[in-house]
């Protein structure tokens, strides 16, 4: 389970850091020099030791979105560090652990860079940290120990800017491709709506010339057309909206329906894997077009995401089968581990990091469905999607 063991690491290193960060804060406070008594006596040191909890608190509840909260710190540690200057010039102040919080909390200022309260908090954090330095070594009574205590403080700060800076782009890289993912949809959808509508109408023809042929009555036959339209324009709604929605995304895919899964499923097994689908006859005839294309994307998806991702997988279930009187149930399950690399399929499904599964996920939501991609307890990956067999209506 990589994506649980991933969270489990992360929390445990926090953990330790926060631990670290105590430890340090408790002894720089009760140690000392020769001759001089600990930090502690002082109440300026007190003052400094509250502000060095406050700082390794908003590191340890730091989310993003509250990075007012670096700017806090930041805006503290100045301050602390000026009435240290003016009441305590002699004494050898408490700043370690301090220094250390707030070089953490800088890398998360770098790389929200443009989040609110603004840029400033990175500059006011920058220069926090450059003026714990005075308190760590202006007592020491040397320049040369100033001076080289200020450079380590520098190129330490230069590494963490160099690394947010990093995490930034890295960010800003995986927005950018999210955004031509959903471009790519919308090109999609656009033309997944002709075929919509054609069979809508094609539909709407039948009616009407069967009308002109058969002795029923003509009211049943409009009411027969004005039902096919009402359906047509429902369609045609549904995907203005997600043309129009700024979140709609995920991946382009040919429109496929539900006698294609099994071609689909055929060209994969002829790949080397045993792949076996089942599709239930009541589905036939039963189902609205765009909710058969979105089932085939269901399915198309969790193939390729066998093929990416699972190792050894001998064995691939595909199903498409009615749930209840108005839904259907897709799944695709497998017999594979997840692969060896950056990320194994649970880590991709529950981070977002796999396009795929964001833009199908979005994809299935807007039909009003739900997806879910996990590991199954008997080993093996299961991908699964509750669909109705007709989207519900939309207003323009």
């Amino acid at each position: 389970m990589p994506g649980r063991f991933n969270r489990l690491v992360m929390r445990l290193l926090k953990i330790g850091i926060v631990s670290g960060l105590l430890l340090v804060l408790l002894a720089e406070s009760a140690s000392s020099l020769p001759g001089q008594k600990p930090p502690y006596h002082s109440w300026v040191a007190w003052v400094q030791i509250a502000t060095s909890l406050f700082a390794i608190g908003v590191y340890t509840w730091y989310r993003p979105g509250r990075k007012p909260w670096i700017a806090a710190a930041a805006v503290a540690s100045l301050a602390v560090t000026g009435l240290d200057v003016v009441y305590d010039q002699a004494e050898r102040g408490v700043g370690t652990a301090e220094l250390l919080a707030l070089g953490l909390l800088m890398l998360f200022a770098v790389r929200h860079w443009d989040a609110p309260p603004g840029r400033w908090v990175v500059f006011a954090t920058g220069a926090a940290v450059m003026t714990i330095g005075w308190r760590l070594f202006a007592a020491e009574g040397t320049e040369s120990a100033s001076v080289g205590g200020t450079v380590m403080i520098l190129m330490a700060m230069l590494s963490v800017i160099g690394f947010g800076a990093y995490l930034r782009s890295m960010d800003k890289l995986r927005r950018e491709t999210q955004e031509e993912v959903r471009r790519a949809e919308r090109l999609e959808l656009a033309r997944e709506m002709h075929d919509f509508v054609a069979h809508h109408v094609t539909g709407m023809v039948v009616l009407a010339q069967a009308a002109q042929v058969t002795a029923t009555d003509p009211r049943k036959s409009f009411a027969d057309i004005e039902e096919a339209g009402l359906a047509a324009l429902a369609s045609m709604r549904r995907m203005v909206r997600m043309l129009r929605d700024d979140d709609a995304g995920g991946g382009v895919n040919p429109l496929g329906d539900l006698s294609q899964i099994e071609d689909l499923v055929d060209r994969f097994s002829r790949e080397g894997t045993d792949a076996t689908c089942f599709i239930s006859p009541e589905l036939a005839g039963a189902v609205a077009p765009e909710i058969a294309a979105t089932a085939h994307r269901v399915v198309r998806e969790a193939l390729t995401n066998v093929r990416k991702h699972a190792r050894g997988a001998s064995r691939v279930r595909v199903v498409v089968a009615a749930a209840g009187g108005h839904g259907m149930e897709v799944s695709v399950r497998d017999d594979g581990r997840a692969a060896r690399g950056r990320l194994g399929r649970e880590s991709l499904a529950e981070s977002g990091s796999g396009l795929g599964l964001v833009g199908l996920r979005e994809r299935v939501e807007a039909v009003g469905g739900q997806l879910r991609a996990q590991e199954r307890p008997e080993g093996g990956w299961e991908t699964a999607a509750w669909l109705p067999r007709e989207a519900a209506a939309v207003e323009v």
